[in-house]
């Protein structure tokens, strides 16, 4: 299975489910925005690989958190 976490302006999508945090926020409060991203789907994850989408810095930085929660490389689109 392939997780995807898309970011978006206002909001993250992780394989269609909405969660509140979007590029906005992660970019305005960094640390908080990507740690609560990372508890709410790292648990799903599992060893499945992982794409993360999106514009600008956030996908970024997200994408290296995640990397480095999980323990390995994040493909990118």
């Amino acid at each position: 299975m392939i997780h995807h976490i898309c970011i978006q302006d206002e909001y993250i999508t992780f394989d269609g489910e909405m969660l509140p945090i979007g590029k906005h926020l992660i970019e305005k409060e960094v640390t908080k925005a990507i740690n609560e991203v990372l508890d709410m789907v790292v648990h799903k994850i599992g060893k499945s690989e992982v794409v993360v989408c999106g514009m600008g810095d956030a996908k970024r930085m997200l994408g290296r958190k995640l990397e480095d929660r999980l323990g390995r490389e994040v493909k990118y689109e």
